[in-house]
């Protein structure tokens, strides 16, 4: 995260611009974190804390300055999604989860992956 809001302060960027980034990674981080501790006490259910997560990432990525830091932000919630479509293949073999909702998730999870290899064939067109 320093590294990221170190690189929302470019050379003769503005200030005000980057409080509000770092405001707004601290407000999203203190969402994450408070769903979670719902999540784990049954408060709320794995798509708020997934939503959250995503919500927290996305900002990371779209903020980055750099490619290396998207491309980072990115890969983290390829991940997120990977974990996510593991999980439900399990619940879907147990029958507690219809072919549809898979399906979803693996949309979710191609686009993701499709959101990286756009990134980083940014990078790599850009060197």
């Amino acid at each position: 995260m320093v590294a990221l809001l170190f690189a929302t302060l470019g050379r003769g960027e503005n200030p005000r611009y980057a409080q509000i980034v770092r405001d707004r990674d601290a407000v999203l981080s203190e969402i994450l974190a408070a769903r979670e501790a719902r999540y784990r006490v049954g408060g709320c259910d794995e798509q708020a804390v997934l939503s959250s997560r995503l919500a927290l990432l996305t900002f990371r990525r779209d903020a980055a300055k750099n490619r290396e830091e998207k491309l980072k932000q990115q890969g983290l919630i390829v991940e997120m999604y990977e974990k996510r479509v593991a999980d439900l293949k399990v619940r879907a073999k147990s029958g507690t989860l219809s072919a549809e909702d898979l399906l979803l998730a693996k949309e979710r999870l191609l686009e993701a992956m499709q959101t990286r290899e756009s990134l980083s064939e940014t990078a790599t067109s850009t060197n």
